[in-house]
């Protein structure tokens, strides 16, 4: 297990918050306030952040596992899982590892599985990482990562000083490259989730580009899943705080009541 950096707040039902590939915890500030009445856990998985950054490829199962050490550690027996992107990828591979531990699952802009054209998009930005370092790689993913109206919103993304925050909280080089690899090397879950008998909310950004809407109707069939929308891009916690925040209350609500 990584050593991780973790954070603690609220008090209420437990929930786990999963970031994003590239995300910190902090990326989770504009949800918070809007979740009280909670117990929230938000982390950086290895690599991001804070977090350690060993050797390695960062695979959900890796993570999943990191996840789950942590959660030993910290008592938390049961929780509810709200995974973004990638961090939706783990919170899968980790309901897959121990179903009994967990309450419920939100499943945002992400996807059960890869096909030729996720897999082309994402292996772009690890060829942009390894052509001009991280500030090529976030110039090709930005039109992926925020929907077109955030973007015409913050037109100071599209230069250099806008991009400069971004690039501040990025992973080094190095695990943004073992980052990728563990996601492209991501396998067809629907097979086994299919088994997974936990209540789930699937989510998806009406302006994603990366993970557009049939892999959320993909997610939320194999799940016999709800399936909800959200006004936003790929980045929908930070692009549409509130709306993603009400979605996630109101669902696990209902899964607590």
């Amino acid at each position: 297990m990584a050593r991780l950096r973790y954070q603690l707040e609220g008090e209420g039902p437990p929930v786990v918050l999963l970031n994003g590939i590239f995300q910190r915890l902090e990326s989770w500030d504009p949800v918070v306030p809007h979740l009280k009445g909670f117990s929230l856990l938000r982390y950086d998985m290895r690599g991001q952040g804070e977090s350690e950054a060993p050797q390695g490829v960062y695979t959900p199962r890796v993570h999943a596992e990191d996840l789950l050490g942590l959660l030993d550690q910290l008592g938390w027996e049961r929780a509810a899982l709200v995974g973004l992107s990638n961090g939706g990828v783990v919170a899968m591979e980790l309901a897959l590892l121990a179903p009994e531990r967990f309450t419920a699952l939100v499943l945002c802009c992400t996807t059960p599985y890869l096909d030729a054209a996720l897999r082309a998009k994402v292996e772009s930005w690890l060829l942009a990482l390894r052509a001009g370092g991280s500030a090529l790689r976030l110039r090709v993913a930005l039109p992926w990562v925020y929907g077109q109206t955030f973007l015409q919103a913050h037109p100071e993304l599209l230069e250099e000083a806008g991009l400069a925050p971004l690039l501040a909280q990025a992973p080094g080089a190095e695990a943004q490259e073992r980052l990728l690899l563990g996601f492209l090397a991501l396998e067809d879950l629907r097979p086994r989730l299919k088994g997974l008998s936990l209540p789930a909310l699937v989510l998806y950004g009406e302006e994603d580009l990366l993970f557009p809407r049939p892999y959320a109707e993909a997610l939320a069939e194999t799940l016999g899943a709800r399936l909800g929308d959200l006004p936003a891009g790929h980045a929908a916690p930070v692009e549409a705080p509130k709306a993603f925040a009400q979605a996630v209350r109101a669902f696990l609500e209902e899964v607590y009541a």
